[in-house]
């Protein structure tokens, strides 16, 4: 399949249409006139001492239908795998990074926070791993010639024959020879359908499906290997990609796709198109569909079974791919398993929104009665739409789940599990009937909680620090694990101390396991620490050595936060309510936050930052930032506190996680609470003083009452966004311009503001 990107297309009426040619010119040739084209193009390699090489190129033409004098916009995405390993690198023109610009600031169903910041990060110019193009692409109007400099170019030969050259870690010059002529893809006119009832985003695809490749492989030392094998080369066009203003909900045009070429002779194209709620991840399908060439070149069209087998998921991305697949075509009697590596297909660029999943493949099974053998590729274009920051973040909760299984197995009887987790060793040593006691006594209490996710961004800001350094974080999945268990257990200790009942929406640890357990099993959660460390690739000894040290001293930092809250503030709230200065109790209350909640947030981001090797600039900056982002989801956390934990759209539709005003039901000197202070009136701060004191559900809603009427809940806004917004004012120069950057910016924003109304520019 063509590389394009998964948004849906909402093309203006009042615009001309895309107009679509058929393929009666040569295959490959340009279609001017038309808002998109491209030309895919993979290929399984051998060199002459036998090793094996596999690569994919796409060229991609935008042109905006509503400017025909505008200059195109080109894009291009390749991937390789060779002996060195497996490299990706995409490229834009200008034009064509201005219009995924303006694709991204007028796409609606971009969570907004997301969408402001990813357009101001892009306002700047391309981010890595995308780079823009370094000289004008050259292309004829009339035949397939096309040139994007030094990083590929591609044309037709007189003889119907291709020369592709691209330039990856080494410089690839290849000579295609079609061994069977260009067939329509998915019906006999080419025709993919789209959504819109004009039919004015079909797109029209035709495929060579086998084509002889030679050439040669050049070394950046100047040595060649010569190179055989074959190709696969599709041609797509018909309407723009980036042309496009989508409402919220709008979803988004998905696909997963599997291109083999058979031993015997026999060439598949397989599609299974869905359109995917870029919020929920709920999907429907839209077709499936077999295109089938036979050994003559006889094509013909089926309905195909498309079964995932197994799945990864991207922690850079999070988003999931099929990395293997059952495909069964019932009318040719194919029933094979495409199978491609577990995690190295994930190619990330913006042309496609976000990433998507580009992979050779081997191919097994059966045709007929007969076994057959190939090689294929494997791609699925993903929902790449971020329709709800906290929805994405939560996907690493499955992610940090996996990680945290080492030690917490749903497996009572895990004689390995329970050893690391209880410091035994390879295996407790205990029998059946004592490990499920022992199961019982220190997992459970945690596996309640823990197999019933939050909000889960703590585990994001983990991988984002990683990402954000340009470090592949996928050896530090661990550290997804380490944040989450200090989170839930510090959960189950101050469910205890604070009495709440219930936590995410269901009863509370001490609830169900009782409070000796909740205590033992809570506190053992915060020595999994070295566990799970010590599965990530280890830094020198005094890196590891300040690891653990500041791990330490961030676990003291939240007890005495602890300590603060329980102790409350009374006595600084007596003060204020009789002055009317809040300047001490604010201070106090803000002592307590940092230590409770920011110094976590900060551990986690510190820690990801010293593996990823940031320098003592970036490590100062990332550490302010990241408390400051934990300071401020506390801030805005007891503002939540008034509606159940949740933002007033779901309060008012009655979804809640906690208590409404539990924390005023206790008595609590909340940061609204202080602010209020300084902001009512001698009257009005009695009566919140006496609300509080009442510790009952009319106390709370009275002193709710008096919180809304005060001005105190936009106080506490604007300060949780004024912390955020200063400490990444002095972190972002410090940045490379990557996608998490701007990620990581709304993560912020959120963590500010938790509600849905818009957040201005700055």
């Amino acid at each position: 399949m063509t590389i394009s990107p998964s948004r849906s297309v909402a093309r203006d009426p009042s615009r001309p249409a895309p107009q679509h040619t058929t393929a009666s010119a040569p295959f490959g040739a340009p279609h001017p006139s038309v808002g998109a084209e491209a030309w895919y193009l993979n290929g399984h390699l051998r060199d002459e001492s036998g090793e094996t090489y596999t690569w994919m190129v796409s060229f991609l033409r935008h042109h905006d239908v509503r400017d025909r004098a505008a200059r195109p916009g080109y894009g291009l995405v390749s991937t390789c795998s060779g002996p060195a390993g497996v490299s990706h690198r995409a490229w834009m023109s200008p034009t064509m990074h201005r219009a995924v610009h303006d694709a991204l600031h007028g796409d609606t169903a971009l969570d907004h926070r997301v969408r402001e910041a990813l357009t101001e990060a892009l306002a700047e110019g391309p981010l890595l791993p995308d780079r823009m193009l370094a000289e004008p692409v050259v292309e004829s109007a009339e035949t397939l010639d096309i040139s994007f400099g030094e990083p590929a170019a591609l044309r037709r030969e007189e003889d119907g024959g291709y020369r592709l050259a691209f330039q990856d870690e080494e410089r690839f010059e290849l000579v295609l020879t079609p061994g069977k002529a260009a067939v329509p893809q998915f019906d006999a006119q080419g025709r993919y359908p789209g959504r819109l009832p004009t039919g004015a985003d079909t797109m029209t695809s035709y495929f060579v499906p086998r084509l002889h490749a030679h050439g040669t492989l050049r070394r950046a030392d100047g040595t060649q290997r010569r190179l055989e094998g074959h190709a696969w080369f599709e041609q797509d066009w018909g309407s723009t990609y980036y042309d496009v203003r989508r409402a919220p909900g709008t979803p988004d045009h998905t696909w997963e796709w599997a291109g083999i070429q058979l031993g015997n002779g026999w060439e598949i194209s397989c599609v299974h198109a869905r359109n995917t709620d870029p919020a929920t991840g709920a999907t429907t399908l839209e077709f499936t569909r077999a295109t089938a060439v036979a050994p003559d070149g006889g094509v013909s069209y089926h309905d195909v079974d498309w079964r995932p087998v197994r799945h990864w998921t991207s922690l850079a991305t999070l988003n999931t791919y099929p990395t293997a697949v059952r495909v069964s075509v019932p009318d040719l009697g194919l029933d094979v398993e495409v199978t491609a590596p577990a995690a190295e297909g994930e190619v990330r660029t913006l042309l496609v929104g976000r990433a998507l999943w580009e992979s050779p493949a081997a191919v097994r099974g059966v045709m007929g009665t007969t076994s057959v053998v190939g090689t294929a590729f494997l791609q699925t274009l993903p929902t790449n739409t971020i329709g709800d920051i906290e929805h994405y973040m939560r996907r690493t909760h499955d992610i940090a789940r996996a990680e945290a299984a080492a030690l917490y197995s749903c497996d009572a009887t895990d004689d390995t599990a329970l050893g690391l987790l209880t410091g035994i060793g390879d295996g407790t040593g205990l029998d059946t009937a004592a490990r499920i006691r022992l199961h019982q006594g220190v997992a459970a209490p945690l596996l309640h909680l823990l197999d019933n996710p939050g909000r889960s961004w703590r585990p994001y800001v983990a991988a984002a620090v990683l990402c954000l350094l340009g470090a592949d974080p996928e050896p530090y999945r661990p550290l997804t694990a380490v944040t989450e268990l200090l989170h839930v257990s510090a959960l189950v200790i101050d469910d205890i101390q604070d009495d709440s009942p219930i936590r995410r929406g269901r009863p509370s640890v001490h609830e169900v396991f009782g409070t000796a357990p909740a205590i033992t099993a809570g506190t053992l959660g915060y020595y999994t620490f070295d566990a799970l460390i010590q599965r990530v690739p280890q830094a020198d000894p005094g890196t590891m050595l300040r690891i653990y040290r500041l791990y330490l001293r961030d676990l003291r930092a939240a007890h005495a936060g602890q300590a603060l809250d329980i102790a409350g503030h009374h006595t600084a709230f007596d003060e204020a309510v009789a002055t009317g200065d809040a300047r001490a109790l604010l201070d106090q209350i803000r002592t307590a936050h940092r230590l409770k909640t920011g110094m976590l947030v900060r551990s986690t981001a510190e820690v990801s930052a010293i593996l990823g090797g940031a320098d003592e600039a970036q490590l100062a900056a990332i550490c302010e930032y990241f408390e400051a982002v934990g300071i401020a989801y506390q801030i805005t956390d007891d503002v939540a506190d008034l509606y159940g934990q949740c933002t007033r759209d779901e309060h008012q539709r009655g979804i809640t996680t906690r208590s409404p005003a539990e924390d005023l039901r206790n008595g609590e000197v909340t940061y609204p609470v202080a602010h209020a202070t300084g902001l009512l009136g001698a009257t009005d701060r009695q009566r919140l003083r006496d609300a509080l004191r009442e510790r009952s559900d009319a106390g709370a809603l009275q002193a709710s009452d008096l919180l809304m009427r005060s001005g105190a809940l936009d106080a506490c806004m604007a300060e949780a966004r004024t912390l955020v917004d200063e400490t990444w004012d002095a972190l972002a120069p410090l940045l490379p311009p990557t996608p998490h950057k701007p990620m990581v910016r709304a993560l912020g924003w959120y963590a500010a503001q938790r509600e849905t109304d818009h957040i201005p520019r700055r």
